[in-house]
């Protein structure tokens, strides 16, 4: 699958423990082997202040798509907080 970027936001996230996300929102396609698009997704490219760096996928529809070879562990405090701060800005 490939993806392809058409514009970007920038915005910023503090987490209850006072941890800093930058994050910027990119309109990606995602295509088949074939070439034509399967979907059309909001990639979320986040950096912490510590260095850590996460891409998360939303659906227009608002539901959050996990991409195996891109999200580290689905079941990852952090990245379940910075979803949850997301969906409450």
């Amino acid at each position: 699958m490939e993806t392809e970027l058409t514009g970007v936001k920038n915005k910023e996230i503090i987490l209850e423990d006072n941890s800093l996300y930058l994050y910027s929102v990119n309109p990606v396609e995602i295509t088949n082997v074939l070439g034509a698009v399967i979907a059309v997704l909001e990639e979320y490219s986040i950096a912490g202040s510590k260095g850590e760096n996460y891409k998360l996928y939303k659906t227009k529809e608002g539901n959050w798509y996990d991409i195996p070879d891109t999200t580290p562990v689905v079941n990852n405090p952090v990245l379940r907080a910075l979803k949850l701060a997301i969906d409450n800005k």
